[in-house]
Order: structure tokens, then C-alpha cells, then sequence
């Protein structure tokens, strides 16, 4: 376990405000970024020692703590049991093989619970705590194609790695699912082989695109259907909304916050401004949202972690 002082961009920005004022403090990047169901602690993601890590601090940005040392390219994408007991992440083990783990708040007791060759990934609990909603290319046919090429579906699994169901069909990349909080759908991005824009809004033929289904993957449609980027989507604690990043309000490499019910009716941009946002997540109480907030260029990014009230947003 390693500490180290705080470098961390941390912004408190009221809804839908125009955001003018910067400080760039440093050139790392803080991401996915995450509120303990209490409210005392973010998780997030790290490449403040040379590689992506799970660190720990405090809502005010203090008691900075790293609380996973993997070799190699590291650990990412961590995410608070509901109970706040556990933090579940994914990591790097070697070419061609990712796997999910869970772990203690206090980074004690950690856990691989998958394994084999593969990409396992982005994991999100139910909201009973019962199960781990992950990404998984293992019924890829030959895993020697690159990532892009590969099987993604969306899986489930119990906290100790038992118990292993597959949810989509997909036989393409589909990503970041997770439960619905009454556990009847799923939600999940999926890249549509159809033209659409990329990151940097150039025109390819795959389209990024949001997608609620039932538990088997079937009924499956796209909210908010549009050719821009279109991911990392969650639901409201109590199911009421869908939040999900996307460049379709533009310019290129930035990303913006948007919010949409669940039967894809009034959709709303939450974020605005030069910098991009990414990466949401819900506090517990659904009051408030946490984000990745970053400057992104052809060479390089930084940003670190941001939470917007949304106290003015009318239900």
C-alpha cells in the first residue's frame, strides 16, 4: 500500500453551468471515478506512478491512498459494492488476458474471479450485491484477432467467481453492461457495424450506440440513437434515468454527459463547456454524479475528477 500527497483535480460544478474557470494541476489522469455508497470516499482509477492503479481519497480530496500495486499495465475500472464493503476492478495479468477481481475497501482480502485467456472487464455490481455484471470475449472463437475483432458479451457472475451466465449474443463488441436496480434489464454499449464517428467525430463504418434489453438479451433497442460516440452508460439508483457520455454535441475528442429515461424519452445534456466529461457514475443517493473531466488531444490527455449536484434536475 503506498500514499502520496493529493494532485487530484477535484470540482464541485452546479448543473448545466458553463465552466470557465480551470486550474490545471496536473498532467496525470484520475479516472472513473466513483462514490462510496456512505459518501466518505471516491474510488478511481490512476496513472499518477507510471501506471493505471485503484487509489482511494476522501470527498475532500484528502487521505490519497493506493490500494493496488498490480505489475505490469495494472488495475482499472473500480466500482463500490452496494453495501460499501467490497471494490471490485479489472487488471492486466499478461498478453491477451484481463481479468476481474474484488477486494476489501482497504485493499485487504483481494480476489481473482475470473480467469483463462481473454479480456474480462468493466465489472459493475448488481444492486442486491449478489452479482458482478462484467464484459467477456471468453466465447471468442480465435482469440489471436485483435480486441476490436473479438466476441464481447455481457456476463454475470457471483462475487466469488461461481455461477458464470452469459446475457447478449452479440458476436460483436458489446460493453459496460449492468443490472437495472429492480434486476429485470440490462443495459450495455454496443458498436453497430453501420456508419458513424468516432472519438475525433471522423466518419467510420461502426456506430457506438446505447442499448436496454432483458436479462437474455433479447428486446434489445438503442436510447437516444444518434451516429456520434455514444458509451459508458449507467442507471439512476432508482432506475429512473440513464446517464451515458457522447461527443455528439461535439468538437472532436470531447465528450459531454447526457441523461435519458430508460424508455428513451427526454433526453438532456448535463454537462457543458471547453473541457470534456466521462465516465459517470450516480452518488448512492442519486443527488449527484461523478465523472472523468479531461483535455484530450491527438497526442496526449489529462483530467482528473469531477461531481456535478443535481439538485436542480427536475425528475
Amino acid at each position: 500500500m503506498k500514499t502520496s500527497a493529493i494532485l487530484s483535480l477535484f470540482i464541485a460544478l452546479p448543473l448545466f453551468a458553463e465552466e470557465t474557470s480551470v486550474s490545471r494541476l496536473s498532467q496525470v489522469r484520475d479516472s472513473y471515478p466513483q462514490l462510496s455508497p456512505d459518501g466518505s470516499q471516491i474510488v478511481f482509477q490512476s496513472n499518477r506512478n507510471g501506471t493505471n492503479q485503484v487509489w482511494l481519497m476522501n470527498r475532500d480530496g484528502s487521505g490519497l491512498v493506493q490500494i493496488t500495486d498490480v505489475p505490469g499495465e495494472g488495475a482499472e475500472t473500480p466500482v463500490w459494492s452496494p453495501d460499501g464493503e467490497w471494490i471490485a476492478y479489472a487488471a492486466y495479468l499478461g498478453e491477451n488476458n484481463n481479468d476481474v477481481f474484488v477486494m476489501k475497501r482497504d485493499g485487504t482480502g483481494n480476489r481473482q474471479i475470473t480467469s483463462g485467456p481473454g479480456y474480462d472487464g468493466h465489472p459493475h455490481w448488481s444492486a442486491d450485491g449478489q452479482r458482478i455484471v462484467i464484459n467477456s470475449d471468453r466465447d471468442t472463437p480465435d482469440h489471436s484477432v485483435p480486441w476490436n475483432r473479438r466476441f464481447h458479451d455481457i456476463w454475470s457472475i457471483r462475487p466469488d467467481g461461481s455461477d458464470a451466465r452469459k446475457h447478449t449474443h452479440c458476436e460483436g463488441v458489446c460493453t459496460f453492461g449492468s443490472f437495472s436496480p429492480d434486476g429485470k434489464q440490462l443495459l450495455f454499449r454496443k458498436v453497430d457495424v453501420a456508419q458513424g464517428l468516432n472519438w475525433a467525430l471522423e466518419v467510420i463504418e461502426k456506430n457506438s450506440e446505447i442499448y436496454i434489453s432483458d436479462l437474455d438479451g433479447n428486446n434489445a433497442r438503442v436510447l437516444a440513437s444518434h451516429p456520434a460516440f455514444d458509451g459508458w452508460p449507467l442507471w439512476s439508483p432508482d432506475g429512473a434515468w440513464i446517464v451515458f457520455a457522447s461527443n455528439r454535441a461535439g468538437p472532436a475528442l470531447t465528450g459531454q454527459l447526457w441523461m435519458v429515461k430508460p424508455d428513451g424519452q427526454d433526453l438532456r445534456q448535463v454537462t457543458h463547456g471547453d473541457w470534456g466529461h466521462a465516465q459517470p457514475a450516480f452518488t448512492a443517493d442519486g443527488k449527484a454524479l461523478t465523472a472523468y473531466r479531461f483535455q484530450e488531444f491527438t497526442d496526449h490527455e489529462y483530467g482528473g475528477i469531477a461531481i456535478f449536484s443535481l439538485s436542480s434536475f427536475s425528475h
